[in-house]
């Protein structure tokens, strides 16, 4: 598999809702260094089997867990059967003559501002591909779920990527053609699931060529993101939506600089990017020997990426 291949939000189903509680969260959530708040470590996974039987109008079903800010210990963990959409609009499909099965995978755990939690995930069926939001309310340490199809896009074979959550109700994300190249970025109406029309935000066009993936922000504002060449190499990029190109009228992008571990370029695909509330900032990938997932820290000047300690999730984010 090529390096730019993607390696491996109304009903609320209460009563189907099972959640295997570990231990007690409130008696184990982490204070910062200052002692100020407390952040949560929160990952994600899909189970071995989903029970989804309705992949266009229903999400899989996720295995929700919070860590030890510390360690990354399990401390608890939520089983999130299928969710039924409350937006069940029809989408473009396509069908397909060769196909391999029905399969789903999630596509990024994102923190909002108020607390909850927003979960992508796609699902591939022979008619096209579909792509989802499962959203926690009420706050993600004591959280329900609910769930929307995203909507509008242009073609049957755009996937959501990536996501970040912006003000007024929108979500900035990355939409790739079955998980490949060429990307776009695109705003989804959180309230509709639509993606939105317009673009007030002037985004930038990405190369064609290049895979992007990995949408996050740190506490100022700058969102971060990678981007992969055909080399295989990811290379830490941000921009802020208020720096304009002059000539273009589009959103600056930076290239900052290669990831590395220990010297040597990362080879691995970089599963994830989040940002702490202190500003540190995390990235998933394989460990060394490129069997288990594990949490690094990254160092945004150089690149340069440190090892934490196994964590088997395949998407993880912070939220307080």
């Amino acid at each position: 598999m090529t390096p730019l291949k993607r390696r491996q939000f109304t009903q609320l189903a209460a009563a189907g809702l099972t959640s295997t509680i570990v231990a007690d969260i409130s008696s184990k959530a982490l204070a910062q260094n200052n002692g100020k708040s407390e952040e949560v470590l929160y990952g994600v996974n899909l189970p071995s089997k989903s029970n989804a039987l309705n992949r266009e109008d229903e999400t899989p079903s996720v295995e929700l867990s919070t860590a030890d800010m510390e360690t990354q210990r399990l401390v608890s963990r939520t089983d999130v059967p299928a969710q039924s959409v409350d937006n069940p609009s029809s989408v473009r499909k396509k069908s397909r003559a060769f196909f391999t099965g029905d399969s789903d995978r999630i596509t990024k755990l994102t923190a909002l501002g108020d607390g909850n939690l927003v979960i992508s995930t796609v699902s591939k069926t022979r008619n096209g591909y579909f792509n989802h939001l499962i959203y926690t309310v009420g706050g993600a340490r004591n959280p329900q779920f609910r769930a929307k199809k995203v909507l509008e896009l242009e073609t049957a074979d755009q996937t959501v990527e990536s996501l970040l959550s912006l003000p007024k109700d929108q979500l900035l994300c990355l939409v790739g053609t079955e998980g490949v190249p060429p990307f776009a970025f695109k705003i989804i109406d959180s309230t509709s699931g639509k993606i939105r029309s317009g673009d007030d935000l002037a985004l930038p066009p990405l190369p064609p060529n290049h895979r992007f993936a990995n949408l996050c922000q740190d506490p100022k504002g700058n969102i971060f993101l990678t981007e992969t060449s055909s080399e295989g190499i990811p290379i830490l990029i941000s921009m802020n939506l208020q720096e304009k190109a002059v000539v273009t009228g589009k959103v600056k992008i930076q290239r900052l600089t290669p990831l590395n571990f220990e010297g040597s370029p990362q080879i691995n695909d970089v599963k994830d990017l989040n940002f702490s509330a202190s500003g540190q900032l995390y990235a998933l990938t394989t460990d060394k020997g490129g069997k288990n997932n594990a949490l690094f820290t990254v160092d945004t000047k150089s690149g340069k990426m440190g090892l934490v300690r196994e964590f088997p999730f395949e998407k993880f984010a912070f939220s307080v």
